[in-house]
């Protein structure tokens, strides 16, 4: 198969820029608006609760996107769904602001997600196309670190909008970085899928490219094993309103530079990362990586009673850091897994990822805000279970440092 020679390092700037602002919109469409679930609940005559749920369907919306959008990038090209599905973010961000009622809201919601996924399952699929191996998951480390912009500036921004023009100009902001992320895009985004490579019928070759993707063990165990990671993420960002504003009565301000101190844990580790990856390659930071990882979540549900703020967040940080380090490695492991149905490989990886995160965040939902325990939990279990599936289906690499390519 044809593959694109690996761009300039000015021209792969430009391309790893564009492809991170584009990945932002998932965490700004969550976590910009934390703050305001509250006033957006009374606005809209529902319950904090109700409002919450906005985020689990706003997941939900995630995984069905990536599986329309995987076999439609492998069938029309990277660049013209990318575009279209950024389109449809940037409509339905203007058109939330505007309704009345928590239930179109939350429809909204689900089209908004489908759009917002775009830009994650074909920026993969980009990546895949561009690079391979340790060079790959050093991109796609960058990636994570220009994504974790997003959970630390948005929940601030959200809180000084809020505070300033109300809850509606957070989604009015919203649609105004997409619009320049749009632009972008059309104008540096190169396409890496050449005609001869796209598949005729998208759906059907799709589904058996699905079939025969997670057939292999490899491919789905890693899948599942980056799912759970970032399972994690997703419970911090459904319970810390409620855990921050109502167990330690923090302001919405107080809540967004808390939300962003915890969040800069992605970019420290993230940089951690990057160090590692020139000397070990992915596998074997994901193998030592996984036990810290389950030690740090187990710590913190083990502090979760804790009405000291330190007490309960140093866990968290650490917690939070650790899915910034490993996220990278895993989606890049399993998308060297997925060959040449990397449009589908990451449809797959990305609705499993968000699969679970809507679960996650259903259930730290369902357990309410009276204690941070649901929250921990939410982090510690899939911590759990992605060590154990790593050791048992991919097992314990070298760890000892590798030769450079």
């Amino acid at each position: 198969m044809f593959k694109p020679s690996p761009p300039h390092i000015n021209r792969t700037m430009a391309i790893t820029a564009t492809l991170g602002l584009l990945s932002l919109f998932p965490p700004l469409a969550t976590d910009m608006y934390l703050a305001a679930l509250g006033d957006l609940a009374t606005s809209l005559g529902s319950t904090h609760a109700g409002a919450e749920f906005s985020l689990s369907i706003f997941f939900l919306g995630l995984c069905v996107g990536q599986l329309l959008l995987g076999p439609l990038a492998d069938a029309y090209g990277r660049k013209k769904p990318l575009l279209i599905g950024t389109a449809i973010f940037s409509a339905t961000s203007i058109a939330l602001p505007l309704v009345h009622d928590i239930t179109w809201f939350n429809a909204l919601r689900f089209v908004q997600a489908i759009g917002a996924s775009a830009g994650m399952v074909v920026g993969r699929a980009i990546v895949k196309d561009l690079y391979e191996g340790r060079r790959a998951a050093q991109v796609m480390t960058v990636l994570v670190m220009l994504l974790t912009v997003g959970p630390i500036v948005s929940p601030t921004l959200g809180s000084l909008l809020l505070e300033a023009f109300g809850w509606q100009s957070i989604f009015f902001t919203m649609s105004l970085i997409s619009i320049v992320a749009l632009a972008m895009a059309f104008v540096v985004l190169p396409e890496t899928l050449p005609a001869e490579a796209r598949k005729t019928l998208p759906f059907t070759d799709g589904g058996r490219t699905a079939i025969t993707l997670m057939s292999k063990r490899e491919f789905a165990v890693m899948a599942l094993v980056s799912g759970l990671i970032q399972g994690g993420m997703f419970a911090f960002i459904t319970g810390s309103s409620g855990v921050f504003q109502g167990n330690f009565g923090l302001s919405s301000l107080e809540f967004g530079i808390m939300f962003a101190v915890i969040a800069a844990a992605l970019i420290i580790f993230g940089k951690i990362n990057g160090i590692l990856l020139n000397r070990y390659n992915p596998a074997q930071v994901v193998a030592v990586g996984l036990p810290f990882f389950v030690a740090s979540t187990a710590v913190l549900a083990l502090v979760s009673g804790s009405h000291i703020l330190w007490v309960f967040a140093l866990p968290l940080w650490v917690s939070i850091g650790m899915v910034g380090l490993l996220s990278a490695n895993a989606m890049s492991m399993t998308m060297e897994l997925s060959g040449e149905g990397a449009g589908m490989g990451s449809a797959l990886l990305g609705a499993i990822q968000f699969a679970i995160a809507f679960l996650v965040s259903f259930c730290v939902a369902l357990g309410g805000t009276h204690t941070a325990l649901p929250m921990a939990l939410g982090l510690f279990v899939p911590a759990f279970f992605a060590m154990i599936f790593f050791y048992a289906f991919v097992g314990r690499p070298h760890v000892g440092p590798v030769a450079m390519p």
